[in-house]
């Protein structure tokens, strides 16, 4: 016993010499902002390098430094102690910069550790006009939280004392302030969609009384039944309101009204093409009979389905029967109008064409969109922006803008043949699809002489529509 307690009496010792000393801390740092940023160092040790970095405004060049923590604050990919620390130091800084620069980036947070603490000291500050951000923030599909736990919304509430989160969201969309961005505003839009509903949204745009250009366009869609939910079918509309596309869209206008109303039932701006495209036959028959016939012509395909491990369980089923109650009378249109296309021998021999050139290029799967020219779908191919590997395909903004008049996007999975176990639409496929809103086709090899082929839309809607042979 007396011999621990000598030993404890000597560690004692030790600590209050080596607290006596400047040696026993933290070895100073030659230069704390290369250690903040070096990924290499063990977080603890580039948080306590940090510490040393001193005030701001004392540095050779604050605006350096400045710039530092903002990457270090901004970056999902930095730990969140380091992170929470660059905010306080740049609040400590120049506060207003910081909350002008946070009002525009706030979006790039999804971490709770992060956004939380940004978002209790941005309600602190009881300021109103941060209200703009949290709406952009909340407006972002999270991809780790639901919206009713989405921190934005008490938030936004409380910076709005006597407002739900559905009216202050609402005062920013129709808001007179200038300074309130079309940006701004389609989010705006967007989320109110999201958390009152289609019919509410309605309502609410149809009762009032601004003459913001996107509050005309919405109206004019809302005229058509095709009101679009989400930021990329906002920007949709606007594209087609542009004077360039007036005729299109009085044509539009002129054939959906044609339409009773089971007929116009779930009509979509990414039906409008395929109502410019058929004969008016087709527009005259009631959806019973639509889906009539579309169930005759598929009484024969045998699917082929998807059973790539790990995710073939979580794919929809892709036969028709199973997604007969899902589908809209323009939805039956558009795949019987498909099918009509690829009885077509150019459409397919093209398609075959393309196919084999994805085979041969490694880089990226090639992709591009279904259009009707002069009464005949082809297939327009798009290269990609982006090329990363052969089992990804990246849209064009070219491609993209294309899809807004043409029946539907298409790609490929031509890896290899048979490649059957690629045979329909990936998550990514169907997320891309919920995302912009469009309708899509992808074409799989099942052999070198054969491509399977698969109809995919948003609500995760897939239909095997078959195959198609080289000759």
């Amino acid at each position: 016993m007396a011999g621990t307690r000598r030993a404890v009496g000597w560690i004692l010792s030790l600590a209050v010499v080596c607290l006596s000393l400047t040696g026993c801390g933290p070895a100073p740092v030659d230069d704390p902002l290369a250690q903040l940023l070096d990924r290499d160092i063990d977080p603890a040790l580039r948080l306590t390098a940090a510490q040393q970095l001193g005030d701001l405004s004392e540095q050779p060049d604050p605006a350096h430094a400045v710039s530092v923590l903002h990457r270090v604050f901004w970056s999902d990919s930095q730990p969140t102690d380091l992170r929470l620390w660059a905010m306080d130091r740049l609040i400590q800084y120049n506060e207003n910069d910081f909350w002008r620069i946070a009002s525009q980036r706030i979006r790039e947070v999804d971490l709770w550790p992060v956004l939380n603490p940004l978002i209790d000291r941005a309600v602190g500050r009881g300021d109103p006009a941060f209200t703009v951000a949290l709406v952009r923030s909340l407006a972002r599909a999270s991809k780790a939280y639901t919206d009713e736990a989405r921190p934005e919304r008490e938030a936004i509430e409380a910076l709005n004392p006597g407002q739900t989160l559905e009216q202050a969201v609402w005062s920013v969309f129709v808001s007179a302030d200038d300074a309130v961005t079309t940006a701004t505003r389609v989010d705006a839009w967007s989320l109110t969609h999201r958390l009152v509903g289609p019919e509410r949204a309605r309502e609410l745009l149809l009762g009032t009384e601004s003459k913001h250009p996107l509050i005309v366009d919405l109206k004019s869609a809302s005229g058509l039944d095709v009101l679009p939910a989400n930021r990329e079918s906002v920007l949709w509309l606007m594209w087609f309101r542009d004077e360039s596309f007036a005729a299109y869209w009085k044509q539009a206008n002129r054939l959906a009204r044609q339409l009773d109303g089971t007929q116009r039932a779930g009509l979509e701006l990414r039906h409008l093409p395929v109502l410019m495209s058929v004969n008016s036959k087709a527009l005259r028959q009631d959806k019973s009979a639509a889906m009539a016939s579309l169930t005759r012509r598929l009484s024969g395909v045998t699917a082929t389905p998807r059973q790539v491990a790990g995710i073939a369980m979580r794919l929809p089923p892709e036969r028709l029967s199973e997604h007969a109650d899902s589908l809209c009378f323009a939805d039956i249109l558009t795949i019987n109008h498909i099918l009509d296309a690829l009885s077509d021998r150019a459409l397919v021999a093209a398609l075959f064409s393309q196919a084999d050139r994805d085979l041969a290029d490694t880089t990226t799967e090639h992709g591009g969109v279904l259009v009707d020219i002069d009464g005949r779908v082809v297939a327009e191919l798009y290269p990609p922006d982006i090329r990363v590997h052969d089992q990804k395909f990246y849209s064009s903004n070219d491609l993209i803008h294309r899809m807004y008049t043409g029946l539907a996007h298409y790609h490929f999975h031509a890896q290899k043949y048979p490649n059957e176990a690629y045979a329909g639409p990936g998550l990514g496929d169907l997320q891309f699809v919920e995302n912009l809103r469009v309708n899509a086709v992808v074409f799989t090899f099942l052999d070198r002489d054969t491509l399977g082929v698969d109809y995919y839309q948003p609500g995760g809607v897939v239909v095997d529509l078959g195959v198609i042979r080289r000759k």
